[in-house]
C-alpha cells in the first residue's frame, strides 16, 4: 500500500513539473516594441488654469498606439517634467487611461505642475509626454513642449511682524489671518493692528505657518506690489484694513478709527456735520469698544474715519456686521456697552450689551 502511495505521488509531482515547464515556455514574452506617438494636443499649446477654470476639461490628450507584441492591456499616463528632465527621471502624472486619449481635467493639470515645481502665476513651459504601461514594461512618446500657468492659493495668509514678535506656526492665531473671498481664490483681507515692519505668510494646506517652509512676501520695488524675495513692509502703529492678492503679487493697508454715528446716538446722523462718537481699540481683547446712550427707535452704524467708504450696518439685526448693511435698531433706550470686532476675517460681529 505505502508502494502504491509513492506511485501516485510520483505522477501527480511529474504531471505538475510537466505542465509549469510546459506554462513557462508558452507565454508570450513582453516586450515594448512601438512607442505611442502624441497626436495631440500640438507643440506649443498653452494652458492657463484659475480657481474658476480648474473643474473644466483642458485639452483632449491623444496618441498612437503602442506595441508590446502580443495581444495585452495597456495603461497610459500623462506625464509632465521639467524642460531640462528629458529622460523623464522626475516625472509628474496628469492623468490614465486605457483608452488612446483622455480628457485633462485643468484642477489635474495644475496639480501635477505645481508638484512639479512651476512657480504660481507664471506661464511655465515644460515637456509632455505619453506613458505606455504593461506590467513592469513600459515605453514613452516623443515628448513636446507646453506651456503652463498653474495657480496655488493659500488657505489663509498670516502677518507676522513687530506687533505679534514674529511669531509663525501658533504664534499667528486668528486676529492675525487673512481670508480669502473663496476657497482656492488669491484675494485675502482682513483686519489687523500693526505696529511697523511686517510680511505676509502662507498656510499650508493643514493650516500651519511656518517661515522655514511656507511662501513669504515681502515688499516690491513698485509701490503696491509683493515680491516673494522682497524685504519686510511696514506701518505705522494703527489698525488697519489689509488686502493681499497672492495671483496679482498686490496689496494696500488703510488705517481705519471706528466710531459709532445714527438717530439712534445723541449726536445722531452726521448730516449737519455732526461727529461720530469715537470707540477705543482694546488691545486685550482686539475689539473696538465705547459706552453711550442709545435713543429708543433709533438707528445705528459703525463707519471709519468719518466716512462712508468703511461702514457696517446688520442684514438681520442679529449680532453679524455686514459691510454695507442696512442700519441696526437700538432695541430699547438706554446705556450700552457697545464692541466691534474684525478680529476674525470675513467674519465681522458687534455687540450691544445693555447696562
Amino acid at each position: 500500500m505505502k508502494n502504491l502511495s509513492k506511485i501516485f505521488l510520483s505522477l501527480f509531482t511529474l504531471a505538475i513539473t510537466s505542465c509549469s515547464v510546459e506554462d513557462v515556455q508558452d507565454r508570450p514574452i513582453i516586450e515594448a516594441t512601438d512607442a505611442p506617438v502624441l497626436t495631440a494636443p500640438a507643440t506649443g499649446a498653452i494652458y492657463e488654469i484659475t480657481p474658476a477654470n480648474a473643474t473644466q476639461l483642458f485639452d483632449r490628450f491623444a496618441w498612437t498606439a503602442a506595441s508590446f507584441g502580443g495581444d495585452v492591456v495597456v495603461t497610459y499616463q500623462v506625464e509632465i517634467a521639467k524642460l531640462d528632465d528629458k529622460a523623464f527621471a522626475k516625472p509628474q502624472l496628469v492623468q490614465s487611461s486605457n483608452t488612446n486619449n483622455v480628457a485633462v481635467t485643468g484642477e489635474n493639470l495644475n496639480k501635477a505642475a505645481i508638484a512639479l515645481g512651476v512657480t504660481p502665476f507664471v506661464s511655465t513651459s515644460v515637456l509632455a509626454r505619453v506613458k505606455a504601461v504593461v506590467g513592469t514594461q513600459s515605453i514613452g512618446s516623443k515628448p513636446i513642449e507646453i506651456a503652463i500657468k498653474a495657480f496655488k492659493t493659500a488657505p489663509l495668509l498670516g502677518v507676522p511682524g513687530n506687533h505679534q514678535g514674529w511669531k509663525d506656526k501658533d504664534g499667528l492665531t486668528f486676529e492675525y489671518q487673512l481670508k480669502p473671498s473663496a476657497k482656492g481664490n488669491a484675494d485675502f483681507e482682513g483686519y489687523v493692528y500693526l505696529d511697523g515692519d511686517f510680511k505676509f505668510l502662507e498656510a499650508d494646506d493643514n493650516l500651519v505657518f511656518d517661515f522655514s517652509k511656507n511662501t513669504a512676501y515681502g515688499k516690491s520695488a513698485d509701490a503696491g506690489k509683493l515680491d516673494t524675495k522682497g524685504a519686510n513692509l511696514s506701518a505705522a502703529a494703527g489698525y488697519y484694513l489689509i488686502k493681499a492678492d497672492t495671483q496679482k503679487l498686490t496689496y494696500s493697508t488703510t488705517l481705519t478709527k471706528w466710531g459709532i454715528t445714527g438717530s439712534g446716538t445723541p449726536n445722531g446722523w452726521p448730516d449737519n456735520g455732526v461727529v461720530d462718537h469715537d470707540m477705543t481699540y482694546n488691545p486685550t481683547t482686539k475689539v473696538w469698544e465705547i459706552e453711550l446712550v442709545l435713543n429708543a427707535g433709533g438707528e445705528i452704524k459703525f463707519r471709519a474715519n468719518d466716512g462712508w467708504d468703511f461702514n457696517f450696518g446688520s442684514n438681520d439685526n442679529n449680532g453679524i456686521a455686514n459691510f454695507n448693511g442696512p442700519n441696526i435698531k437700538v432695541p430699547a433706550a438706554g446705556t450700552y456697552k457697545i464692541t466691534l470686532d474684525l478680529s476674525h476675517s470675513r467674519a465681522y460681529t458687534y455687540k450691544l450689551e445693555k447696562k
